[in-house]
């Protein structure tokens, strides 16, 4: 009788657990809060890129290709606030078929946080739908100084 009960107790354990444990993300998919946006954190689409200085070469940030459901939106984050004399921007551009269509920027309305400024690091672009599998997507991000001259630059792989 111990044995049964104890069975009994063991197998409703287990599946009390399975009801309250954490989720846990599926291979293939990385949630992050390195895709975030004014409705919270998403899902980084393929791979990242790598922001780095033309003079050196030397990263300085990391631009996002993200997606919350059928949605895309292009994430930057800086390893350093913007200088006093700095900003930086951060493009969305969907292709249909392959052929360049268009593009949105931190600063289009509504949806983008507006580009970074001095000491801040980070921004995002409105949402692009994508539930077509014809479109694809890329993500790139400049820095310049305060006269337009650009200084570093990275892109993701276009993709969905």
């Amino acid at each position: 009788m111990f044995k049964k009960m104890t069975g009994v107790l063991a197998v409703a354990g287990a599946a009390l657990m399975a009801l309250v444990a954490p989720a846990t993300a599926s291979v293939g998919v990385q949630a992050s809060p390195h895709c975030q946006n004014d409705t919270g954190y998403h899902t980084i689409v393929g791979t990242v890129g790598s922001i780095k200085t033309l003079s050196t070469g030397d990263p300085v940030g990391t631009v996002y290709l993200c997606r919350t459901g059928t949605l895309y939106f292009a994430f930057a984050l800086y390893e350093q606030p913007m200088a006093a004399n700095q900003w930086a921007q951060v493009w969305l551009q969907r292709f249909d078929n392959g052929s360049w269509v268009g593009e949105v920027n931190c600063d289009t309305e509504p949806g983008g946080n507006g580009n970074i400024r001095p000491g801040q690091r980070r921004c995002w672009t409105p949402n692009l739908n994508g539930a077509a599998v014809r479109y694809t997507f890329r993500a790139l991000s400049e820095k310049y100084t305060t006269g337009n001259n650009l200084i570093a630059n990275g892109a993701t792989a276009r993709q969905r």
